[in-house]
């Protein structure tokens, strides 16, 4: 009997708890349901916000492109500029040409925006000494001046004034201004002739000469007449220009040679034939006259 009422009860029991289980497990469905349905709901809130935050930077860009005084590190200027000057192909550049830039950077430099780094490196090539400058702010609080040097080959005689020309035909300075003659070695060979002495130059904003189409095919030949006497071991202190004629050069020893129009190479070959002639014989010439086919005129100096 008492066998019986205790196997009800165990079976009773074991029921009840078949019943909790289950009821547990639907619990546990209902409580993982819920958690997925909470990160989904993370998931499209963290989506929403990301979107908003870039539409966010690329409405702030814009504004920055347009009016130049916000900036994703910065909204106001800083109180301090941190401001450098390199050299983009790694030749160093003087101390006196910094400080220079350093000076109008100084002057200038309000809010860093675009605009205004673009005017800093109009008014730096302005200077005359540096090209290809450029201007960027890599922080907050830095901008950075990148330059080369020009580097002029010869001289060349300009408006009633000997300035600088660049082997790339760039025109700019004054030869004879004191500041600047520090700044170079300054070249030995003279371009003349090809300006006209009375003539008014004008410069550009970063100081080039502004030069015709016909300024730039004489000067190109000037140089190629430098280049090809270098090449023929021919000192030059001249390289005079003649209208109607084409070029004549001048020797350290003042000897007028005239070699005409191009090609040039050719003439100058033969003139280091004839002035080691002229060496051997102890002779010296006033005046020698190459511009003619196959031919030259040598005029010799009384010693």
């Amino acid at each position: 009997m008492f066998h019986k009422l205790k196997s009800r009860t165990t079976k009773k029991r074991s029921t009840l708890d078949k019943q909790r289980v289950k009821k547990g497990a639907e619990h546990a469905q209902i409580a993982f349901g819920l958690s997925w349905s909470a990160a989904a709901k993370g998931l499209v809130l963290i989506f929403l916000l990301t979107l908003i935050w870039g539409l966010g930077l690329r409405v702030a860009d814009k504004f920055h492109d347009v009016t130049g005084y916000i900036n994703s590190s910065l909204v106001l200027a800083p109180k301090e500029w941190r401001i450098d000057v390199v050299s983009n192909n790694g030749t160093p550049l003087p101390e006196d040409i910094k400080r220079d830039v350093f000076a109008v950077a100084a002057k200038q430099l309000r809010l860093g925006s675009p605009a205004e780094l673009r005017s800093l490196a109009r008014q730096v090539e302005a200077l005359g000494v540096l090209d290809g400058v450029k201007v960027i702010r890599p922080l907050a609080n830095t901008v950075v001046f990148s330059a080369e040097m020009r580097q002029p080959a010869l001289l060349v005689a300009v408006g009633g004034k000997t300035r600088y020309l660049t082997l790339d035909g760039t025109i700019f300075g004054d030869a004879s201004a004191t500041g600047e003659n520090s700044t170079w070695p300054r070249p030995s060979v003279l371009v003349t002739g090809i300006f006209d002495p009375a003539s008014n130059p004008a410069f550009d904003a970063s100081m080039k000469l502004i030069l015709t189409a016909e300024h730039s095919r004489h000067l190109a030949e000037a140089m190629d007449v430098w280049e090809q006497s270098l090449a023929a071991h021919v000192e030059v202190k001249i390289v005079d220009f003649q209208k109607f004629r084409g070029f004549a050069i001048y020797t350290p020893d003042n000897t007028e040679i005239v070699i005409g129009v191009k090609p040039f190479d050719y003439k100058l070959k033969k003139l280091r034939g004839i002035l080691d002639g002229l060496k051997r014989d102890g002779a010296l010439a006033s005046r020698i006259e190459l511009d003619y086919d196959g031919k030259a005129f040598v005029k010799e100096k009384k010693l």
